[in-house]
């Protein structure tokens, strides 16, 4: 099955794809993940060595939990260690450890109204609050994400990703930098933001500077300028991510964004290869 791979990262088909989840932008997850994009039929998958991703979001037609299965039969066939998958539904057939459960919000453009908090705290920040777009991190950026990172309920996998971002700012035509900058200069705060080709852009990352002279409605205020840009460059979407966390749920909740794909991720270990195999036999 992994012999009828296609490589496209840096390739004509790289920039035909039209992603509508972040796992599809493919600069995005090559730079973070370390890993390489193959197209196996109408799924991409992310491979180096004995590792594969499958996301099981095709990019043409509809998911099919039948294909998932085949290019976990395959990956186990080739021995690969580490077979990681995202899908809208894990394939019950298989034996997944690790489960995770959320889904993708979604904002649809133009925002058509917001409501008066919402106004009150983009107004309130902006007073304070210059706004610049960049492609740079510099030792601010830096220093706020470390402290981000110490936070106890971000989890360890955002460490390498993190490490990662210099990379994909460097790689990626697409991908900008929206920051937010306090009246004496200082970093107030910024998101990572893509606008791959398509109907998507994706609010990637938001780190925001909490020590010092916080401004309240900074995130807020971020996320304006990033809808003002989706809206001017054509798209009709915004892929806001995953729910993660109540806090992070509820932030996006505010701005009208809501669940469009359920999400699962799950693992499957190479002690399930009998099993699979067994239930290939009898199809």
């Amino acid at each position: 099955m992994l012999r009828k791979e296609r490589t496209i990262g840096g390739g004509p088909m790289n920039s035909t794809l039209e992603p509508y989840i972040p796992e599809q932008i493919v600069d995005y997850f090559e730079s973070i993940s370390n890993l390489t994009a193959k197209l196996l039929g109408r799924y991409l998958v992310y491979v180096d060595g004995r590792t594969i991703v499958i996301v099981g979001y095709p990019v043409s037609g509809e998911y099919k939990e039948e294909d998932i299965v085949k290019i976990v039969q395959g990956s186990l066939q080739e021995r690969m260690e580490n077979i990681i998958v995202i899908a809208p539904k894990l394939p019950p057939s298989l034996r997944f450890e690790e489960v995770k459960i959320d889904n993708y919000y979604r904002l649809t453009l133009p925002i058509r109204e917001m409501n008066k908090k919402l106004r009150y705290m983009v107004s309130r920040a902006s007073r304070e609050l210059t706004i610049e777009v960049d492609k740079k991190l510099t030792r601010s950026h830096k220093r706020i994400m470390m402290d981000f990172l110490k936070r106890p309920d971000v989890e360890k996998y955002m460490e390498y990703v993190c490490s990662r971002l210099d990379y994909y700012l460097s790689r990626s035509n697409t991908v900008r930098i929206i920051n937010t900058f306090r009246r004496d200069g200082g970093l107030a705060g910024f998101n990572v933001i893509d606008l791959p080709p398509g109907d998507y852009s994706f609010y990637m990352f938001n780190f925001i500077n909490r020590t010092g002279e916080y401004v309240p409605g900074v995130s807020d205020l971020l996320l304006y300028h990033f809808l003002r840009i989706s809206y001017d460059e054509g798209k009709r979407y915004v892929n806001m991510g995953l729910g993660i966390n109540e806090g992070t749920k509820r932030f996006k909740i505010k701005w009208g964004a809501t669940p469009f794909l359920p999400y699962q991720y799950g693992v499957v270990k190479q002690a399930g290869i009998y099993k699979v195999f067994d239930i290939f036999s009898k199809l």
